[in-house]
């Protein structure tokens, strides 16, 4: 009796010491309940999680002990049931995206509480005619027969959210091919070591594309927000803009009242070229710039009169 005590003692040891290890090894834990999955979903699962996560499944009094005295205190309350722990390298809200795309739909086992309503809808069913027909409509189904085929009258809600399913009609689902719920691992609570932040699924369970969709939205009318008000209310959004616009502004008003500055002496040069040049044109001032343009504008006229005189 006193060796197979010291051999539970230490196959406890055992398994703590590589929990612990585990959980020191990998930057996210989860721990997720298993109760109803049999032998063959758990290898599914494990087959299909292999390159991204790591599935431990062992005694609530190991993982209490592990994840205590590895820090993880919060998560202690959360072993409660039937559990696993899962390792990996994704983030928190990626393991859970990945944990929920994984549950495959099922039937509802009888005495289970719907999640949801559970919904028959109307038209043909793959049930053969014959004796069902009763059958269903002793369960407020509204059925019968139609082209050979035994049909659902009009669409009814079987279960409500909330009620528990009798025997009878958990068959009558599953015969129907109405699977309602879906089979996998339900996360409780996952830990990121990174940030040393626990998160539950009411957390976790969002929408990670309109998240970023609404996040996008909220930046693009931040920033309309901050150009409306950016002489009030500056930021390092719209500090570059804000400066190139002044820097474009006060050269335009250097410009306008012919005020030399290293970037507007060019142009201003420029303009009084142009400006003094067709002054000498206008008043007919002699000048190397000037004496081309004459001599073209009096053979012009000369050309016109001559034309006009010989007419």
């Amino acid at each position: 009796m006193k060796k197979r005590v010291k051999r539970a003692k230490e196959w406890k040891k055992e398994q703590v010491s590589a929990i612990k290890d585990l959980i020191g090894a990998y930057k996210t834990v989860g721990i997720a309940k298993i109760r109803g999955l049999g032998a063959k979903q758990l290898q599914r699962i494990r087959k299909e999680f292999r390159e991204k996560a790591k599935l431990r499944v062992s005694k609530n009094s190991v993982i209490s002990i592990s994840v205590g005295e590895s820090g993880l205190t919060d998560m202690v309350d959360f072993v409660d049931d039937q559990m696993a722990l899962i390792f990996t390298d994704m983030d928190a809200f990626e393991l859970y995206k990945v944990m929920e795309e994984g549950k495959l739909p099922a039937p509802i086992k009888a005495g289970a509480v719907a999640p949801r309503d559970i919904i028959i809808e109307e038209g043909p069913t793959s049930l053969k005619p014959g004796p069902i027909v009763g059958e269903l409509q002793n369960l407020g189904i509204p059925a019968g027969i139609a082209g050979g085929k035994v049909v659902i009258k009009q669409r009814n809600v079987a279960v409500e959210e909330g009620e528990r399913v009798s025997p009878a009609l958990a068959e009558m689902l599953a015969r129907l091919e109405i699977h309602p719920i879906k089979e996998g691992l339900d996360l409780c609570a996952v830990y990121d070591s990174e940030e040393g932040v626990l998160f539950t699924p009411d957390v976790l369970h969002i929408d990670l594309s309109k998240y970023f969709s609404d996040v996008k939205e909220v930046a693009k009318a931040a920033f309309s927000l901050a150009s409306h008000i950016k002489y009030d209310y500056p930021t390092r959004y719209t500090i570059g803009d804000l400066l190139s616009e002044a820097g474009e502004k006060s050269q335009a008003l250097a410009l306008d009242i012919a005020y030399p500055t290293p970037l507007t002496i060019n142009p201003l040069i420029q303009k009084a070229y142009s400006n003094a040049k067709n002054l000498s044109m206008n008043a007919c001032i002699y000048e190397r710039e000037t004496m081309v343009y004459l001599l073209s504008k009096a053979c012009s006229r000369a050309q016109n009169l001559a034309a006009y005189l010989g007419s």
